[in-house]
């Protein structure tokens, strides 16, 4: 199914290009020969790959700091290694350079977060030019001399069917390779129709939407907003996309809605059942429910009230609306009037926003800017909604630091300012999104 907005396209690459698979060595072959240095945490940090293959299992778990999935399965990683490691070796491999990894596993250590035990791989390339990918977590298996699987999970179920029969039921990881495209200097429109040049001048207030996977665009997911100065326009850019994700964008203006704590989803629609699906199954979803949605507007034309108009043209079956309701929240509040680090300020400065597990600052920005800050990075897996008790209009500067893991720590951090966040019940905008029955 697909819906044309606005203009009509004929899209007729959609269907025309076929991805090739990323990959150099495959299941079934022999296990490159080559030589690893300088591996972290390993008694002898130089080794024969094959040779190691031949005498173990060895599975090579590629890795980044920015990757959660990758961080959250290596305490897992490493109890498997440890219960077997007669049997088993493990070897973490990231591109990055060892010294923004080390300084990465100090704050993890500051915050108490895992750090693992397993060897590893810095400022790898020979092991990325081998096995290709471009999703991670991404395992290659290897035993007696050869290349036996690549997953994007480990089981021990797995782990013990490779060793007494050399093989795995675990679904193979396919990664595609893709046309190069920066969303933020190329149109969606531009890279579906090969058009390196676009007078958008000539394509003011356009719209395109399709539903299922661009096999052109390959695996970029996300979306830009993109000022064009020159020509007055502003352009949204979205692909691979949730439904829900696109309305909660629409309503939200890309400001609220970050979770889905303040999200309720009345609809048993296929279009909203990708929630806990991981990996691959995105893709396999994706491929069917999955959304892409173009916009140009005017400067002067409200966005996310045009992207909200245009989903409701595209999903007639769909209905999304706000409804205010009481519930347990998280609210920001102020608790002294006079603190110790004013966080009002009067300037003509741009905004400027920073935020990790780490450190959140925001300055000459907003409370709403700083409320998204929060949520997109200590909040993310909050239960509740964050809800705004200052209601201040105007610029704020506040930089919280340290370890931020708990709420506690949070408010301890915030205390300067004479704010805090309560757990109480309070109004909010809920986001509620139906069957238009």
């Amino acid at each position: 199914m697909k819906y044309f907005l606005t203009i009509c396209i004929l899209l007729a690459s959609l269907g025309s290009w076929a991805q090739d698979k990323l990959l150099n060595v495959d299941v079934g072959d022999e296990t490159p020969d080559i030589i690893l240095y300088d591996i972290q945490d390993r008694t002898e940090p130089t080794v024969e790959l094959r040779n190691l293959s031949n005498e173990k299992l060895v599975i090579l778990d590629f890795w980044a700091t920015w990757c959660g999935a990758c961080l959250a399965a290596m305490p897992k990683m490493d109890s498997i290694a440890r219960e077997r490691s007669d049997e088993i070796e493990v070897i973490t491999v990231t591109k990055q350079d060892k010294e923004l990894v080390m300084n990465f596993f100090e704050k993890r250590k500051q915050r108490g977060d895992y750090v693992h035990k397993s060897p590893k791989l810095f400022g790898d390339t020979v092991l990325n030019k081998h096995f290709p990918h471009r999703f991670i977590p991404h395992y290659v298996w290897m035993k007696d001399g050869k290349v036996i699987a690549l997953t994007e999970e480990v089981t021990r179920a797995a782990v013990q069917q490779a060793l007494s029969e050399g093989e795995t039921k675990l679904r193979k990881k396919v990664d595609t390779k893709a046309i190069p495209w920066n969303k933020n200097e190329k149109s969606l429109l531009q890279h579906l129709q090969n058009i390196n040049s676009l007078d958008m001048s000539a394509w003011k207030h356009y719209s395109l939407l399709t539903t299922g996977f661009l096999e052109k665009v390959g695996p970029h997911i996300g979306y830009t907003q993109v000022h064009m100065d020159s020509l007055n326009l502003i352009r949204f850019t979205g692909v691979h996309m949730a439904l829900a994700r696109l309305y909660r964008i629409a309503y939200g203006r890309a400001r609220w809605y970050i979770t889905n704590t303040a999200v309720e989803i009345r609809s048993e629609s296929s279009f909203f059942a990708n929630q806990g699906l991981k990996g691959m199954r995105v893709v396999d979803w994706l491929r069917d429910y999955g959304v892409s949605y173009e916009s140009v507007v005017s400067r002067e034309t409200d966005i996310f009230v045009k992207m909200a108009s245009d989903l409701k043209e595209a999903f007639p079956q769909f209905r999304a609306y706000t409804e205010k309701t009481k519930d347990t929240c998280l609210v920001l509040e102020v608790f002294k009037e006079k603190p110790e680090k004013p966080w009002k300020v009067f300037n003509d400065e741009k905004p400027k926003y920073i935020s990790d597990m780490d450190c959140i600052s925001v300055e000459n920005g907003t409370v709403r800017g700083f409320m998204t800050s929060l949520e997109t990075t200590v909040f993310l897996n909050s239960k509740f909604p964050l809800v705004d008790g200052i209601g201040y209009p105007d610029k704020i500067s506040v930089s919280i630091c340290g370890r931020l893991g708990s709420l506690a720590a949070i408010n301890e951090a915030l205390a300067p300012y004479g704010l805090r966040i309560t757990k109480k019940l309070a109004w909010f905008d809920k986001l509620i999104i139906e069957d238009n029955e």
